[in-house]
């Protein structure tokens, strides 16, 4: 019988590919999503072979939404859901306690499902983030290597007075989230393992493409402005100078799941450095980026580039789940053919405006 996996947050960007990859393994699929529209958008975009073997439970907030139901019978689940409203005015609410509460609810769930049933979850992979790695007061740091047991010094009080820079808010609630499952880990001792996935920006095209503005996720968004500014636009600097391609980001979840052994782990991921100079160098040299988007993105000053900087030691990941990365050029060129589509659809609306 296949194994059924819950995925928390379905359609969010990075659930749409760890969802494709684990129904193209035979796994069967419960999806959370927040409402019946979240819930076919997924469907439209999942092969009718494939349709049978994912299902959706709603929930509203994973603040306050139990999850005791959602992980009956259940063989691992894939916590990727976590708040990221960066338009909010209150942090607290909309982005620390939802991401601490949403992850210590679902392995407070899990773990009383396993103590009364003698079919058992046996692993946990959590989407962490880069953010509960590294530390915002020292910037660049040339020289250093983050590796897995770093930790942003970061905390809740923190991100609770960050109202003015929603950035550390969010931040404060990567770390905050991922310290809690490791402090229940250790307190509770549960029968299931964790492993936590810390990723920098995430870049690459979507499972589903774009049909709207809307579609387009926060780090793909930034290049959406930058390749849409126009040829004299200046080019802003990368907020995080490391990069790593979704597809990854979704293959390393996946391995995560299937090393099922008696530790809990931790994985830093990362493909290696980028910025904005690059990604309009990829899009002006590219032979298969459409005319339609080099005429919008601007030049900049080819070939230049960052400051020295930090670095990221993905070599853990490497060795122990077999990740390898997909190239920066690709990870661009797939994504702006799909931006091309977008364009289109757009221009579209544009041209003929619905009555």
């Amino acid at each position: 019988m296949s194994k059924v996996i819950l995925v928390t947050g379905a359609n969010s960007f990075i659930a749409g590919w760890i969802i494709k990859y684990l129904l193209e393994k035979g796994y069967h699929i419960r999806g959370t999503v927040r409402s019946q529209t979240k819930e076919q958008q997924v469907l439209d975009n999942i092969p009718n072979e494939y349709q049978k073997q994912i299902s959706f439970v709603y929930m509203n907030d994973i603040s306050t939404d139990s999850f005791d139901e959602i992980v009956q019978g259940v063989d691992g689940i894939i916590h990727v859901a976590s708040p990221l409203n960066l338009n909010t005015t209150n942090p607290e609410k909309d982005l620390l306690q939802p991401a601490i509460n949403g992850t210590k609810g679902i392995l407070q769930s899990a773990h009383q499902y396993n103590q009364n049933n003698q079919h058992q979850i046996r692993r946990i992979v959590i989407t962490s983030s880069f953010a509960a790695i590294f530390d915002p007061s020292k910037i660049v740091r040339p020289g250093y290597s983050f590796t897995e047991k770093d930790w942003s010094p970061l905390t809740y009080e923190q991100g609770i007075a960050a109202n003015d820079e929603i950035h550390t808010a969010y931040r404060a609630s990567k770390v905050c989230a991922e310290r809690a499952a490791w402090e229940f880990m250790e307190k509770e001792k549960p029968s299931f393992t964790i492993a936590t996935i810390c990723e920098p920006m995430i870049f690459g095209p979507s499972v589903r493409g774009f049909k709207s503005l809307d579609d387009i996720r926060t780090s793909n968004l930034s290049i959406w402005s930058l390749i849409t500014s126009g040829h004299d636009a200046q080019i802003p600097d990368a907020r995080v100078p490391m990069e790593v391609d979704v597809r990854d980001v979704a293959y390393t979840h996946i391995a995560a799941l299937e090393r099922i052994i008696d530790t809990n782990e931790r994985y830093l991921i990362a493909a290696g450095a980028w910025n904005n100079q690059r990604i309009v160098d990829i899009v002006h040299e590219s032979a298969i980026i459409p005319k339609s988007i080099k005429d919008t993105t601007p030049y900049g000053t080819k070939g230049q580039q960052l400051s020295e900087h930090y670095t990221i030691d993905s070599s853990k990941a490497q060795k122990e789940l077999g990740v390898t990365y997909i190239h920066f050029q690709k990870t661009i060129e797939d994504l702006m053919l799909q931006f091309a589509e977008l364009q289109k659809i757009l221009e579209q609306k544009t041209c003929h405006p619905a009555s």
